[in-house]
């Protein structure tokens, strides 16, 4: 039997490389499940064919993979589906860890950061494409798109939030591409989104963002969204969710599911509970260099001081370990202040990173990035696990009576 790692050594599946969209085509075709029509696509697998590991005729085989005899030596292999989903500015994989312990099969991911391809690599044993542009600029057609992204049941985004308007566009053009990928509106990767759904029409839109998605821009972004969502013909229902009953984090998002099938009438998870306590994730033993230097503390307590007396700003604080941590942020990794864990006779520490992959949900066989700072700024930026996985159950229902 042919284990990943064999596959991944022989191929050099490294994502810092410029091979990185290569291997991602590769390593897409290795989890395929069905037969890959679209030529393109193969032609870019076949570069990485061996006739002693891979024969090219298995390339025509619909089942390739009982041929390869492939063993996915990684924590979270392919599963055997009940439904299929595409995973966009995919992170490391917060979504798609939730969605196949519901039998989801991910067919395609998405994800630009190169630390995070990384990661998500090691885990999955798939190497993200990058720039989900190169699947939806207004150069590409429809057909081509609907030939290179699978057909899927859900499509699940933690889209980035940015400033956009529909600069004279009404939602209806844009949605007909007369001219909308044309003005500055294209920077918008909501737009993006809207692109592939547009096409493939899948079943259901699962997507997640900031609290303040809400309000941003005094309301004008969400509502956009609902409005371009319902252009669509989806149904648009949304809640804001605190996750601090599931994970010891006070991390509150927007969550928005939306079906083809506007006749479903889905409700959210009821979600309650205490809040769990920070101390329940600590590790027993953490090494001194997760331990703040005197200047660094000496630096948090004299801002503090001086935003305290002007009455705005950052003030520091150290955790409480009988409550939730606050949020942590992608920047957590510069100075630890959103959450300091108080030491006997000893300068506050940071949390290390596994610590706040346990904050987010993320099992204890997760890989980690070897880079510190980037680990936490993929767990900053990642979704709280168990809260996708409560969604995602209410959501699952309905695609089995589909």
């Amino acid at each position: 039997m042919v284990n990943y790692s064999d596959i991944k050594n022989k191929y050099k599946i490294e994502v810092k490389k410029t091979a990185q969209s290569e291997l991602a085509y590769l390593t897409h075709f290795l989890h395929a499940e069905s037969k890959i029509e679209n030529e393109g696509y193969k032609a870019k697998v076949k570069k990485y064919v061996n006739e002693g590991l891979i024969q090219e005729s298995i390339l025509e085989e619909p089942y390739f993979q009982q041929k390869l005899n492939l063993n996915w030596d990684v924590p979270f292999p392919p599963v055997k589906s009940d439904f299929t989903f595409i995973d966009l500015f995919a992170g490391i994989g917060g979504f798609r860890i939730a969605l196949q312990k519901l039998g989801g099969r991910c067919v395609f991911s998405s994800e630009i950061d190169k630390a995070a391809q990384q990661t998500y690599e090691a885990n999955f044993g798939e190497v993200p494409f990058g720039d989900i542009k190169e699947f939806t600029s207004y150069e590409i057609s429809d057909l081509e798109i609907d030939q290179m992204i699978p057909d899927h049941d859900l499509l699940a985004a933690g889209f980035p939030c940015q400033p956009f308007s529909l600069a004279g566009v009404s939602a209806r053009n844009f949605l007909g591409m007369s001219h909308g990928f044309h003005d500055q509106d294209q920077g918008n990767l909501f737009f993006d989104i809207l692109r592939i759904v547009k096409v493939k029409r899948p079943k259901v839109l699962f997507l997640e963002n900031v609290r303040n998605l809400k309000s941003h821009d005094n309301g004008k972004t969400f509502s956009t969204i609902e409005m371009m969502i319902k252009e669509l013909g989806y149904s648009f229902d949304w809640k804001i969710i605190n996750s601090e009953s599931l994970v010891p984090q006070r991390r509150v998002r927007t969550y928005m599911v939306c079906f083809l099938n506007q006749k479903i009438n889905f409700e959210f998870p009821e979600i309650s509970g205490d809040p769990l306590p920070l101390k329940n994730i600590l590790e027993e033993k953490v090494p001194e260099t997760f331990t703040i230097s005197d200047k660094l503390w000496q630096g948090h307590q004299n801002r503090s001081r001086r935003n305290k007396e002007r009455g705005t700003g950052f003030t520091v604080k150290l955790a409480d370990l009988e409550k939730p941590s606050n949020t942590i942020v992608a920047r957590y990794y510069k100075d630890g202040k959103e959450c300091l864990i108080p030491q006997e006779n000893s300068n506050p520490r940071k949390l290390t990173p596994r610590e706040c992959a346990r904050l987010q949900g993320f099992p204890e066989e997760f890989i980690l990035h070897p880079s510190n700072s980037s680990a936490y700024k993929q767990f900053g930026n990642s979704v709280a696990i168990p809260v996708i996985f409560k969604i995602g159950k209410n959501i699952q229902k309905f695609l089995v009576k589909e």
